[in-house]
């Protein structure tokens, strides 16, 4: 009987010694893997007229991210509402383009503020008058959500009220030749 328990106890620590030494080789190749990612990863900063260039580069694929200056926010494809103050110098506007192997994505991301004295219900009114398709919700501080989607394209208009002004964010994203 005593060799029997031997035998169990033997075969639990071989068991147990192959586990330890098979997490040891995973965690020493996940570290392996993530110095040669951190290691072949390389940004590059470009100053333009149009707006900055960030690229990234690594052993899987690359991104880059193109400012956009001054963008029309007529380019986002939703009306700006009559009399509204742009809030914004700049158009918080980009194009984004990931490449991994032989395969591009590209999409941008569009967007510019506004003001205006009138009511939140009355420049809801407008939006709804004029975009009486899209999808209206109403978020719990009062302000009014609308967003409409289509092929991969969405635009957004967003509205509260603050301060005692109408602030409206109108926004898009989707591919560079939807926008």
């Amino acid at each position: 009987m005593k060799r029997n328990r031997c035998e169990r106890g033997g075969a639990l620590a071989g068991v147990l010694t192959a586990f330890l030494i098979l997490a040891a080789l995973a965690v020493v190749g996940v570290f392996l893997v993530g110095m040669y990612v951190a290691d072949n990863i390389h940004v590059e900063k470009i100053k333009g007229a149009k707006g900055d260039t960030v690229k990234v580069e690594t052993p899987i694929g690359s991104m880059r991210v193109q400012e956009h200056r001054r963008l029309d926010p007529k380019v986002i494809g939703v009306p700006i509402y009559p009399n509204a103050i742009r809030q914004d110098d700049d158009s918080h506007a980009a194009s984004i383009d990931f490449s991994f192997d032989s395969a591009h994505k590209e999409f941008s991301i569009l967007a510019a503020k506004y003001t205006t004295d009138d009511s939140l219900d009355k420049v809801k009114e407008f939006y709804h008058h004029e975009l009486p398709h899209w999808m209206i919700t109403k978020r719990f501080n009062g302000s009014v959500h609308m967003e409409y989607t289509e092929d991969g394209y969405k635009r957004i208009v967003a509205i509260n009220e603050e301060h005692g002004k109408t602030h409206i964010v109108l926004a898009s994203v989707g591919e560079p030749a939807s926008n």
